[in-house]
């Protein structure tokens, strides 16, 4: 996948957030703060490293996932520093620089992540409060929340909004399964520019290749509600 994004450096802010997801380490591990490494069949073509803790003094060394008195927390970022490959290319592809290392492999090197005339600055912070305060659902028109966030796209270059405006072109998590359903074919007898995928000649939609009986009777229940609106039980219409 083409992305000419990176990132190079991360501050998170230093009061953490419970996690719905567990951190790393056993579920019977009640502290766990440093990141520590078993090797294992996944590490079998790694250049030789020791087994325990990482460095103490590298903040590299710290997870942003940490279980304190057996409860797991999230420490989240309060700065992302962003690398762009000049001209849109693929990520590392023009600053990153491969050294050999003394066994014989390879790694890139750290000095494209000091390339600051190509940072790109993100703040989460700001982000999120803008996008509750200024950003709309593009389905219902409804706030962004905590618990039901206007966070998902349908694009991967969406429209950009100067920093005073809400984002466009985003939804609620229910609202983008509603949209996708009301952009898909659900035609009895379709006739489909690719047999049994591609554009219908009848609806003017799009069915995708490889859609299940079961998926298809999903999208035709979500199918049916109203152009802006949306249901609680959609969520778990859904995900069953």
């Amino acid at each position: 996948m083409h992305d000419p994004l990176v990132v190079a450096f991360e501050i998170r802010r230093p009061w953490p957030q419970r996690s719905p997801l567990p951190s790393a380490g056993h579920a019977s591990t009640r502290w766990r703060i440093r990141l520590h490494h078993d090797c294992g069949t996944w590490c079998a073509n790694d250049p030789p490293h020791r087994e325990g803790a990482f460095p103490w003094w590298r903040p590299s060394s710290y997870s942003a996932f940490s279980r304190l008195n057996g409860r797991d927390y999230y420490w989240p970022p309060l700065v992302i520093v962003w690398h762009r490959e000049p001209g849109g290319r693929d990520s590392l592809s023009v600053c990153g620089k491969r050294v050999q290392r003394s066994d014989g492999t390879w790694k890139f090197s750290r000095g494209w992540r000091w390339h600051t005339h190509h940072w790109r600055i993100q703040l989460p912070p700001v982000q999120h409060l803008r996008r509750r305060l200024l950003t709309r659902c593009a389905w219902c028109n409804g706030r962004s929340v905590k618990g039901d966030a206007v966070n998902h796209s349908h694009s991967w270059n969406g429209p950009r909004a100067r920093w005073w405006k809400g984002e466009k072109g985003l939804f609620h998590r229910d609202c983008s399964s509603i949209k996708s359903a009301h952009s898909t074919c659900v035609c009895e007898k379709p006739c489909l520019e690719y047999g049994n995928y591609g554009r219908c000649t009848l609806c003017s939609r799009f069915r995708p290749f490889g859609l299940t009986d079961a998926n298809l009777a999903r999208i035709r229940n979500l199918h049916l509600i109203p152009q802006g609106e949306r249901r609680a039980s959609v969520k778990e219409t859904w995900d069953d």
